[in-house]
């Protein structure tokens, strides 16, 4: 897995939809404007994309599926920072406060690309981001990148929740009066069929993962938190218990209550081996 570099310190799917997010989009209908199509959804992409998304993936495959308005599977991640409102009003300074986030938003969007992720925004208390996995012939092929990018998606989010607490709240506290014990940073994920839609010239993720991705970032009952709507992916689940001790990492089935499940939903808690974050912090520690 990729490393991520942290920012400077301060100072002071497979399966279908029968809803088309498309609708309405007029598809190219001749072979010339099928490729300025192309080349127009690969410049609104250039915001999103890792740096080698153009060899990392079939390039043609996926823009045609975002201009005809077809579901891809994905993986999709949603970070909230804990008590963000509270930790903006007690900055002693504004300005240090911003520019705190943004070079944190900056090192979340790096490590996320480095691994293949995409970033798709920053939603002013956290941000939200996805992995793609594009479909093969070979079912093998397949579920080999599904657990890749399931591992990318799990490892980058616990990067990001330890660089934050390591490094980043350090920031903010030097440049606060009080400091909550709920500042943190908390993730949601979830994998699933979504879409990628244009909206206000720019390409936006919707879908059901997003839908679960956020409801799992408000089941994390405490800042550090890493909580999975899903367990890899339905059609591994035989495989899941052997895949997870692969990646280095657990996941408790839990109930927690949500908005939409008051009396508590399935969830799985991860957490990851001592022995991954020894290794990383012996050769091949973010923060070095």
């Amino acid at each position: 897995m990729a490393s991520i570099s942290p920012p400077p310190e301060e100072d002071a799917g497979k399966a279908g939809s029968t809803t088309d997010p498309s609708d309405g989009l007029v598809e190219p209908s001749t072979g010339e404007e099928r490729d300025r199509e192309r080349v127009r959804i690969a410049s609104l992409l250039e915001n999103h994309a890792p740096p080698d998304w153009e060899e990392r993936f079939r390039r043609d495959e996926l823009l045609d599926a975002i201009i005809d308005g077809e579901p891809i599977q994905m993986f999709v991640m949603a970070a909230d920072i804990r008590e963000s409102t509270m930790l903006m009003k007690e900055a002693v300074r504004f300005e240090l406060f911003a520019r705190t986030m943004d070079k944190f938003v900056s090192a979340v969007r790096g490590g996320i690309g480095t691994p293949g992720g995409w970033f798709d925004k920053f939603t002013g208390d956290g941000f939200l981001a996805y992995w793609i996995v594009q479909s093969t012939p070979e079912e093998g092929e397949y579920q080999r990148r599904f657990v890749e990018a399931a591992g990318n998606l799990a490892h980058t989010a616990h990067e990001l929740v330890e660089l934050f607490h390591r490094r980043v709240l350090e920031d903010f506290r030097r440049n606060s009066r009080n400091l909550s014990q709920g500042v943190g940073l908390s993730m949601g994920l979830d994998a699933g069929p979504g879409y990628l839609v244009e909206i206000a010239g720019e390409l936006t993720l919707v879908g059901p993962p997003v839908v679960g991705a956020v409801r799992m970032v408000t089941a994390a009952a405490n800042p550090q938190e890493i909580v999975a709507n899903v367990h890899l992916g339905e059609h591994l689940h035989g495989e899941q218990s052997g895949i997870y001790e692969a990646l280095g990492m657990t996941a408790t089935r839990e109930s927690r209550p949500t908005k939409e499940y008051p009396k508590g939903q399935e969830v799985y808690a991860l957490a990851f081996a001592r022995g991954v974050d020894a290794a990383r912090s012996a050769g091949d520690d973010p923060a070095q």
